[in-house]
Order: structure tokens, then C-alpha cells, then sequence
């Protein structure tokens, strides 16, 4: 009788174990939700620079990403363990040897980890998704403007943009690249944003970001990865398969700005747009303009339509014919993508396009970010904001 009693309490006080560990998990998880935005953004600027500091000293002292070697390796290295304790179940539970206790073990270790990994996650990640929107950081609230306003800032981003282009070289095709090496281009990001946002008065980390170069690239390619910023290792990856001149500083300075504590990626983009317009190189200018200007055209010619409004034909403008030599050398590149996914789609069945989407989709609406991957469009006014207060009044 004693021994059942004994028992019971065992196996109670276990259970109570991977309870509380499950609640632990959960609660790790949940909590910057009821941070409050002041509070965040305090922890965003001053304290997260501190927190994110070891893994971006560790992260730093490789030049290879981190990250891609631990999915590598990782990612058999997991099957072969889930094999091995099926394995081990199936035969202690056979031979009555211990199945329960060796389940239980499993079950706690596999829960500590998952309780540190959502610590983790929290304090290098989800609690920046509770900082104050970038756009009320650069006060940029919006305002009723007219067709007149929006012509203004398109005609602003395309001579930017133009400007930027004429200054760059080009290779026997016409398509301009980026002028330094991946190094020096990430060298140079970090200190653009940190320089860029400071004057604007937003706190950012100063924490150099050692961004790496994925070997696999051709393959995140195929995921629809142009890159990620892994929070647990403080590590902002790059694809770099095709450094696209358009889209390459965005990307880099978009990764490198979730290291430096901004979650969202709407911020991310739009961030990036700004900090690239402001640098004193061009390649850097060219990419910033380019988003700015293609987001904003459709728009504004719509707004023309609506209006009964005549505007530039900037297509058929003989000084954007180069940045179409650079737009259709990046489409290339991707439908070539699109043909490989194709074929791994009629032969298997998968579908790896859709896979990075849902994935990516579901991990942003788990944070919060309605919407999922289309958090990544930049709403078009805000650029309209930036141009009326930042460009505009300044000019005046």
C-alpha cells in the first residue's frame, strides 16, 4: 500500500513538474505582450543593446554564418534523436523497462530548452515588437494631402534615384552592381543606421552587426528568403546568390536593423528606405530612392487617373531606361528562381515558395503582426510624411 502511495506521489509530482514547465513556457512567451509601448521602447534603446551584446560578440568572431550551420547539421541531428527515443520507447516499453521514466526525462529536457529558448526569443526579439512604430518615432502622423503633395515626393524620389544611378558603373549588360565587397558593404550599413536614426533622435544600438553570407543561398532563394535575423544567436543573415543593386543595401540594412532592436518589418523596410537615401554613397542612395519611387508611382498614377490629372510619363523617360536594365536583370534572376521551384513542384510536390510563405506568415500573425508577410509593405503615405516634413520643409 505504502508503495503505491509512493508511487502516485511520483508520478504526481512529475506531472506537477512538466506542468509548471509548460506554464513557464507559455508565460515567457506571452508576457511582452502586456508590456506597454513607453516601456518597450525604453528596453529597446538602452537595455536590449546590453542584452543582444554577448551573442553579437560570439556571432562576430566567425565570419560564416552561425545559423546556417546550425540548421544544417541541426536538422538531420534532431531526426536521428526523435529516431533514436522512438526507438528506445518502443523497446523499454516492450521489455517493461523503464519506458514511463525515460519519457519523462525526455519530456523535461525537451521542456527546459523550450522554456530558455522562449526567454530568448522574448528579450531578443518580442518584446521590440512592442517599441513605438517607427513612423511615430519620426513623428511622421500623416496628414490630407493632395495630389499636388504626392506628384512632389514622386518627382523628389525619381530624381533621387536618377542621380544615384548616373554615378554608378556598369557591366557589359548595362546592370549596374554594388562598388564594394559584402564585408565592407555591412560595415558601412552599421554605420549608416546607427548615424542616420541617431540624428533623427531614435535610440538605436550602436553594436556593430557582423551580417553573414549564407552558402546556401540559391536555395533560401527558392524559399522566397532574401534574409533573416536570427534572435537567438543575434545573427543577420544575407542571401546572397544574386546581389541584386536595387534591394541589396535595403535588405542588409533591414536585417541589420532587427539586430539593432526593431521587430517590425514594416519599420525594417522603412527604415532601411531612409537610412539608404541619407548615405553619402551611391549604390546605397539608388536602393533607398528605388523603393521609395516604385512605391509611390502606382499610387500616384492611380491618384492621377481619379483626378483627371496629367503626369510625367517617368517611363518613358530616357534617363530611367539604365534602372530598367538593373529591374529586368533582378527579374531574370528570380524567374529563373520561379522555373527551379516549378520543377521541384511537378516532380515532389512541394511547393517550397509556399512553404517560406506560410512559415514566415505564421510566425509574424504569432507576433502580433496582422497581416503576416504583407507587414512588409511600407504604407506609400509615409513616405509622402517624410518627403512634406523631412525634404520638403527643409528645402524651404
Amino acid at each position: 500500500m505504502k508503495a503505491i502511495v509512493k508511487i502516485k506521489k511520483h508520478t504526481v509530482r512529475r506531472a506537477i513538474i512538466l506542468i509548471s514547465l509548460v506554464i513557464l513556457t507559455l508565460a515567457a512567451l506571452l508576457f511582452p505582450r502586456f508590456v506597454s509601448p513607453a516601456a518597450a521602447e525604453v528596453y529597446s534603446g538602452r537595455i536590449f543593446p546590453y542584452i543582444a551584446m554577448p551573442a553579437n560578440l560570439v556571432s562576430g568572431l566567425v565570419q560564416t554564418s552561425v545559423t546556417e550551420a546550425v540548421v544544417v547539421v541541426g536538422a538531420p541531428t534532431l531526426l536521428v534523436l526523435v529516431i533514436i527515443f522512438t526507438v528506445k520507447v518502443i523497446k523499454k516499453a516492450l521489455l517493461g523497462r523503464g519506458a514511463r521514466e525515460y519519457v519523462y526525462k525526455v519530456s523535461r529536457n525537451a521542456l527546459v530548452i523550450a522554456l530558455v529558448m522562449s526567454i530568448i526569443f522574448s528579450f531578443m526579439h518580442a518584446l521590440n515588437y512592442r517599441r513605438y512604430p517607427a513612423r511615430q518615432l519620426m513623428e511622421l502622423y500623416g496628414g490630407d494631402y493632395t495630389f499636388d503633395d504626392y506628384e512632389k515626393a514622386l518627382n523628389w524620389a525619381y530624381l533621387g534615384m536618377i542621380s544615384a544611378r548616373s554615378d554608378l558603373g556598369e557591366d557589359f549588360a548595362g546592370v549596374a552592381h554594388m562598388n564594394n565587397s559584402f564585408e565592407n558593404n555591412v560595415s558601412y550599413a552599421n554605420m549608416l543606421v546607427s548615424d542616420v536614426l541617431g540624428g533623427y533622435g531614435i535610440n538605436v544600438s550602436n553594436e556593430i552587426i557582423r551580417a553573414k553570407p549564407v552558402a546556401l543561398s540559391h536555395y533560401w532563394s527558392m524559399f522566397g528568403i532574401v534574409g533573416m535575423y536570427d534572435m537567438f544567436l543575434g545573427e543577420s543573415n544575407i542571401n546572397t546568390d544574386y546581389i541584386d543593386i536595387t534591394e541589396f543595401p535595403i535588405t542588409v540594412c533591414h536585417e541589420i536593423l532587427h539586430a539593432k532592436g526593431f521587430a517590425r518589418e514594416t519599420d525594417c523596410n522603412m527604415l532601411a528606405a531612409i537610412c539608404c537615401i541619407r548615405s553619402s554613397r551611391p549604390d546605397f542612395r539608388y536602393a533607398g530612392y528605388y523603393q521609395i519611387f516604385w512605391s509611390l508611382y502606382p499610387i500616384v498614377t492611380e491618384y492621377a487617373a481619379s483626378e483627371g490629372r496629367e503626369l510625367y510619363e517617368y517611363t518613358n523617360d530616357k534617363n530611367i531606361q539604365p534602372v530598367f536594365a538593373d529591374t529586368r536583370a533582378r527579374m531574370k534572376y528570380w524567374d529563373n528562381i520561379h522555373h527551379e521551384s516549378d520543377r521541384i513542384l511537378d516532380m515532389l510536390g512541394i511547393d517550397l515558395e509556399q512553404i517560406g510563405e506560410n512559415a514566415n506568415d505564421a510566425f509574424l500573425e504569432a507576433n502580433g503582426q496582422e497581416g503576416g508577410t504583407d507587414t512588409y509593405e511600407v504604407p506609400y503615405s509615409v513616405y509622402v510624411d517624410f518627403y512634406k516634413q523631412y525634404v520638403e520643409e527643409t528645402d524651404a
